[in-house]
């Protein structure tokens, strides 16, 4: 009897254990009770108040611990902070030895953050930020809008742009000063797009694992200019598909066991290492080079096209994406049918110096703002995470001086990347990019990937990544 009493015990223990303030689906840190014991003397007085007032320490019912401190947000306003206390490891050299030691401290933007933001001069609230993944950058904020009866709004940002903005939610402002987390996500789930915060670690390893194949490949790569391999290992052009000519150092590196490429035989390259698995060869050439845009041939950039190619990496990179469909499938798709373009629309403004401005996102044949590519890699990272990405980069090129002004500028796809947004074991936003350079092939940052193409459009083609990559 009084183990059928225990297992009850057991099973009521757990049943009632979400119901706890300190639960919520997404398994973010939770001050709901600790915000509702400080409200009145943390939430309510001024900033003379407020200012000098030192950091104090509290711990939720299951042990979380949060501090407590203001800091000033900018000329104007201050926050209160509540966040959470997180463990950091940093490498830590002693005596010429490398070790790791671990930190706690108690961050501002870390998941489970949770900051009102009030203004000096009047102490009014301005806005309530929640945090909940791992990624400081996105948050869910709630303001209250005067102009219209104090209805309370909410946005949801990601890396400074609006994936939702200005979003009405039924509930009295001050009510956000203590509500937990989980009430918070039952309040906006129709309303907010919390498809983006569905992260699982566990979906990336494939694309990981490619990461780390490709990596180990680089040292034997080399740079030449228009080159790639046809679907039987030859050197071709890129630019048209016939057999290259050699120089004499590269005919020594081929003698050293290095092949040479240049950015979209590299991506090329990349994709070949599917293809090959499903079907025993690499993509042919010709049908890469099949034309995805049409332009007036009358127009400027259509009578300079006739001398080179202006579309070349996006034609490129969206039969290749066509392409690696088509053996999966085992059906013939053409770029147009495949659906391998990106073209999502996840963000209607952005916040700027000068304020909040609307947002233009994909433009056909063009892609994305390089600038805007880690948010638009993190939704895909998010909604697509079987998926890696190949770029084909727009650079603006001089016209002739000669022709209209209107015509003086013109825009060319010459080279391509490939692009790997994947979500650690810990939850943390990562991106890895791949490229073949003149300097040779290189693993970079996306920071430093948006960096050095900083002003120029991306466009993205989607692949399925394959636990039966292999490269040659």
């Amino acid at each position: 009897m009084s183990r059928i009493c225990s297992v009850l015990i057991m099973l009521v223990s757990i049943a009632v254990l979400p119901l706890t303030a300190e639960y919520n689906r997404l398994g973010v840190p939770d001050s709901s009770a600790i915000r509702e014991k400080i409200a009145e003397s943390w939430f309510y007085p001024s900033y003379k108040n407020l200012k000098d007032r030192k950091p104090e320490v509290y711990s939720n019912s299951i042990g979380q611990r949060f501090q407590v401190r203001v800091e000033p947000s900018s000329e104007t306003t201050f926050s209160v902070v509540v966040a959470p206390e997180v463990s950091l490891s940093y490498d830590v050299v002693d005596n010429g030895v490398m070790r790791k030691e671990t930190v706690s401290e108690f961050i501002a933007d870390a998941c489970g953050s949770w900051i009102l933001e009030r203004n000096r001069a009047t102490g009014k609230p301005v806005r309530i930020r929640f945090y909940f993944v791992q990624d400081g950058d996105v948050f869910i904020q709630f303001s209250r809008d005067s102009a219209v009866g104090n209805k309370t709004l909410s946005d949801y940002v990601i890396g400074g742009c609006y994936a939702a903005r200005s979003v009405p939610c039924g509930i009295a402002f001050d009510r956000l000063y203590t509500i937990p987390f989980e009430d918070v996500l039952d309040l906006t789930e129709r309303t907010l797009p919390w498809q983006y915060a569905d992260i699982h670690p566990g979906q990336y390893a494939t694309k990981t694992a490619m990461i780390s194949r490709i990596r180990k490949k680089l040292p034997s790569l080399e740079y030449a200019a228009w080159g790639c391999y046809d679907e039987s290992g030859n050197p071709v052009n890129t630019y048209d598909g016939k057999p290259r000519k050699k120089n004499e150092d590269e005919e020594k590196k081929d003698d050293d066991g290095k092949l040479s490429m240049d950015s979209n035989g590299f991506v090329k390259y990349i994709v070949d290492g599917i293809v090959e698995s499903y079907s025993g060869s690499c993509t042919y050439v010709a049908p890469l080079l099949r034309e995805t845009v049409a332009v007036n041939p009358l127009g400027y950039a259509g009578v300079r096209g006739e001398s080179e190619t202006l579309s070349l990496s996006l034609d490129w990179t969206r039969n290749l994406a066509a392409a690696r469909l088509s053996v999966q499938t085992k059906k013939m798709y053409l770029y147009e049918e495949s659906g391998v373009d990106v073209q999502i629309e996840p963000f209607s403004a952005e916040m700027t110096e000068k304020g909040i401005v609307n947002l233009s996102g994909y433009l056909k044949n063009s892609g994305y703002r390089a600038e805007f590519l880690p948010q638009v890699l993190y939704v895909l990272g998010v909604t697509e995470p079987t998926y890696f990405y190949l770029a084909a980069i727009r650079e603006r090129i001089p016209g002739d001086p000669s022709t209209p002004k209107e015509s003086a500028e013109i825009y060319k796809f010459s080279d391509s990347a490939v692009i790997f947004p994947y979500f650690d074991k810990s939850g943390h936003f990562a991106c890895v990019v791949f490229q073949m350079t003149p300097s040779g092939a290189k693993e970079m940052t996306l920071g430093a990937f948006v960096a050095e193409h900083d002003g120029c459009y991306v466009h993205l083609s989607r692949v399925l990544s394959s636990e039966g990559f292999n490269l040659r």
